[in-house]
């Protein structure tokens, strides 16, 4: 036996507390237990649409046999898990010893708790557990010690520091509901706030409307407009054509409107040519302000005009970002999503616009909980107007 697994096996022996934070403890980590089995039983796919998986889940890690081996397994998961929470490694120091000291600077927008809970989780996965965990009042902060059956084996010292996450506030825009719309109940079923943007000519636009609403998600009309490529490409039943009176433009936008009554605004379906028609979308804006709806600008066009036409008339307006799904592949979507998030890190916030698609589905359930554990919130579009 070497020098340094001799004094492994010689570590401190700690006798199991009674005490109230050890109960704690086990309180918080079944919540997190029970809670974590629900939200994979909310995710799981429904009879009528069954859809593979995005990947293959990753293997949990094997339970350590000793204090060593779980030693040196928690020390390197500390980080991975610390960096899901989104912090980074300047705020984290680490000091192998006979007993591993780690000391993390925790960001002000992130409570001590959930850091606790992160480790204490991490730490279970790896076959050791808390022995102790005590929170004092000097400098805000929790002191955890970790081991591997009553073997202490790591000191976590958790601070708060006046740093923040580097984060922001995503809108997340999903388009062409309705229709041949297969997946609407599981893209509701998420956790984190969407709008949903329904083609309100086509398919249970009641159906899809109800349970957005139920489900804390905001509504969009996907207003049908004449494309440039038209008729190779069809906008659909309803479309607002660029031959359109005035009469006939508030027209549509009026029976949408009674079709999505609960519609926060519109945006365009298509429109690559109505978009960049100043007399038509002066005429279609006016009549959104009169119904107090918002604008977001799809901008299937470089050409646009309509954002900078809806700020002047003081129509409430905004534009996409990023197309999240240009591309149909669950791989590319899922690195969409981390570059939104990467746009809303830099400016504050940033909206992204995807379609009623299954690889955008599977993208969606797999980025946006690990995005939500990083600090990033998910808005609706009413937060990003004046």
């Amino acid at each position: 036996m070497t020098k340094r697994s001799s004094r492994r096996a010689r570590m401190v022996k700690k006798p199991r507390s009674a005490a109230w934070h050890l109960y704690l403890t086990a309180v918080v980590l079944a919540c997190a237990v029970v809670y974590s089995l629900y939200l994979q039983w909310r995710n799981l796919p429904h009879e009528e649409h069954p859809l593979e998986p995005a990947v293959a889940e990753t293997p949990p890690p094997v339970p350590a046999s000793s204090a060593r081996q779980f030693a040196d397994a928690f020390y390197e998961e500390v980080d991975r898990a610390l960096d899901a929470r989104g912090l980074w490694p300047g705020l984290i120091s680490k000091q192998r010893g006979e007993i591993d000291r780690i000391e993390v600077q925790v960001p002000a927008d992130l409570p001590l708790a959930e850091v606790n809970l992160t480790l204490a989780l991490a730490a279970r996965a790896h076959g050791g557990h808390v022995l102790r965990a005590v929170e004092t009042q000097r400098d805000v902060q929790v002191e955890m010690t970790c081991g591997f059956d009553s073997l202490h084996t790591t000191s976590i010292f958790l601070k708060t520091t006046s740093q923040r996450r580097r984060t922001g506030q995503i809108a997340l825009v999903i388009d062409d509901f309705g229709g041949h719309s297969q997946h609407y109940k599981r893209f509701c079923d998420l956790q984190q706030r969407l709008t949903l943007a329904i083609l309100p000519n086509a398919g249970p636009v009641t159906a899809i409307a109800d349970h957005a609403r139920e489900n804390g998600h905001d509504l969009l009309i996907h207003l049908p407009m004449e494309p440039d490529d038209y008729p190779t490409q069809n906008p659909g039943k309803g479309a607002i054509m660029a031959h359109y009176s005035e009469d006939q433009v508030r027209a549509a936008l009026q029976q949408a409107l009674r079709r999505i009554p609960d519609a926060v605004g519109f945006n365009n379906h298509m429109g690559s040519k109505i978009t960049r028609d100043e007399g038509i979308m002066h005429t279609l804006l006016t009549e959104a302000k009169k119904k107090r709806l918002l604008f977001l600008d799809s901008r299937t066009t470089p050409h646009s005009v309509a954002y900078e036409l809806a700020q002047s008339l003081g129509v409430p307006s905004l534009r996409r970002d990023v197309f999240i799904d240009e591309v149909d592949d669950r791989m590319a979507i899922e690195a969409a999503l981390w570059n939104l998030a990467a746009q809303a890190s830099r400016t504050g916030r940033a909206i992204g616009i995807g379609h009623d698609r299954t690889n955008t589905l599977l993208a969606l359930e797999r980025v946006l909980p690990r995005l939500e554990q990083r600090g990033f919130r998910f808005a609706s579009l009413e937060q990003f107007t004046p």
